[in-house]
């Protein structure tokens, strides 16, 4: 009975202590963006592509990130494609396993 118990107990603590749910980011690096209007114009599309994303774009760094609680609902191509249909050059695209919230960081992610 107690092997059982202890074996109950190491599950339990394994279960809670990991992530129920995994948070992604995508991250893009944007070219061509000159001023806040262009940061404007990619954080809408990026937000009708992801209603549930937090979307987070800065111009002055060239990057756009879209942070999700759970996975995201776009492949990178998809994301990348949701923002040169607004006109600007995609040069590249990553995902990450974490919610990434400022834009320098973002930056180096994707450099």
């Amino acid at each position: 009975m107690k092997s059982l118990k202890k074996i109950l107990l190491t599950f339990l603590m394994l279960f809670f202590s990991t992530n129920l749910f995994a948070a992604q980011s995508q991250i893009a690096q944007v070219n061509g963006m000159m001023c806040i209007k262009c940061q404007k114009m990619v954080t809408k599309a990026l937000q009708e592509a992801s209603p549930n994303a937090t979307v987070k774009v800065s111009w002055p760094e060239g990057v756009a990130v879209s942070s999700f609680t759970d996975k995201s609902n776009l492949t990178d191509d998809a994301y990348k494609e949701a923002i040169a249909g607004t006109g600007f050059e995609v040069i590249k695209v990553v995902s990450v396993e974490r919610i990434i919230t400022e834009a320098e960081e973002a930056r180096k992610l994707v450099d």
